[in-house]
């Protein structure tokens, strides 16, 4: 069992510079929890914290109802999966693997079976007698998991384990991490800067920027509830695209338009966010946000009954990314680049014009100064 409790964490490098600040989360037994966020965010701090290699600044840590804060790392049994692997190069697969019984002086026969059953489990029976010099870096990182594994932790901490993969290997490995949680049926934090591991592998995912929590939530409301721009930017690829627009109302509708001086380029809303932006945002500017993915042909849009709700927003294709299942059009509007994603079958070339019709009901709408979602604040009764 593993129940960890952050309360008002912070890690304070000087006086003037935090890692993490004021952390506050409860991770509970079995679940595959990820950091996410970019270089510097405080994840890789918060797991050390976590772990015991730093010291907490101020706050309290819990693990399973004891205060941890001055546990020693071998107190808190927890194994720890690092980005480099840490394994001892002059030892076989088979020693790397049993050295943490080893010093703890467990009998020869149960480590024997131990390792040999974490080796079956990661299937990498047949490397117990090489060393790491002579393993792929799948096989590492499998040689690395097996080494924590064994100690039967609370909880296991993944530093970027993956970072040093190819993609191809990336992919696999989320796969075999994936099924490791259900088998083992125990804690995983899990530190990463990729999105799509962090939307493939966690139950609950951590969104952080500047040392602070942005966004903490299954993988699916991350996606499609984020609370600020931010966190919508993140999470998903090709990213949320963002255009800045006026806020009017014509006749009963509310109406988005964007802020150009070219063709006038409108999208129209009902129903209950038009009535979030008519109470306090007519006549004011929003930053919009719309995933690639809910914009639309014509035909598409017509067929969704929403091809009346866009006018006017015709784009001219800059680059193409055609990628096998799907095909990625960009177009420049505001001088930024943004994407569109499309069926395959479209074949409007780079230097064509398209009409794009944007889904009214997947709109996000930010505040310009706090960037936060303005619908979704409403409907959580901010």
């Amino acid at each position: 069992m593993a129940e960890i409790a952050l309360r008002n964490v912070c890690k304070q490098f000087d006086s003037e510079h935090y890692g993490v600040k004021d952390f506050t989360l409860d991770i509970h037994d079995k679940e595959f929890v990820i950091f996410v966020g970019p270089s510097g965010c405080g994840k890789s701090t918060t797991l050390r914290l976590i772990a015991g290699l730093e010291d907490i600044t101020d706050g309290e840590l819990w693990i399973d109802g004891e205060l941890g804060n001055y546990l020693e790392p071998k107190e808190r049994e927890m194994s720890m999966v690092f980005q480099n692997y840490a394994l001892y190069p002059n030892m076989t697969v088979y020693g790397n693997i049993a050295y943490s019984l080893k010093i703890r002086k467990v009998p020869k026969e149960e480590i024997d079976k131990r390792v040999r059953k974490v080796a079956q489990i990661l299937e990498i029976e047949s490397l117990l007698d090489r060393k790491p010099a002579a393993l792929s870096g799948g096989q590492k990182q499998r040689v690395a998991i097996g080494a924590a594994i064994i100690r039967q932790p609370k909880a296991f901490l993944m530093d970027e384990p993956l970072s040093n993969l190819d993609a191809k290997l990336r992919a696999q490995m989320r796969v075999e991490l994936q099924k490791l949680h259900k088998q083992l049926d125990t804690t995983i934090i899990y530190v990463t800067h990729d999105q799509t591991e962090a939307m493939t592998l966690g139950t609950k995912i951590v969104v952080m920027k500047d040392g602070l929590i942005q966004q903490v939530d299954t993988p699916q409301n991350i996606y499609n509830h984020p609370v600020n721009k931010f966190v919508a930017g993140f999470v998903g690829a090709p990213s949320m695209n963002f255009i800045e627009c006026e806020v009017e109302k014509e006749f009963d509708k509310t109406v988005l338009i964007f802020v150009t001086t070219g063709p006038v380029k409108k999208i129209y809303i009902t129903g209950p966010n038009a009535a979030i932006l008519q109470r306090d945002y007519i006549g004011k500017r929003v930053m919009i946000g719309i995933r690639p993915e809910d914009i639309y042909e014509y035909e598409e849009a017509r067929s969704s009954g929403f091809a009346e709700n866009s006018v006017g927003i015709r784009e001219t294709v800059v680059t193409r990314e055609m990628l096998g299942a799907e095909v990625i059009l960009y177009f420049d509007e505001q001088y930024k680049t943004h994407a569109v994603r499309l069926e395959p079958s479209n074949q409007t070339k780079v230097g064509e014009n398209i009409d794009l019709y944007f889904d009214p009901n997947k709109i996000h709408v930010f505040d310009i100064e706090t960037e936060e979602n303005i619908l979704h604040l409403y409907r959580k009764g901010y």
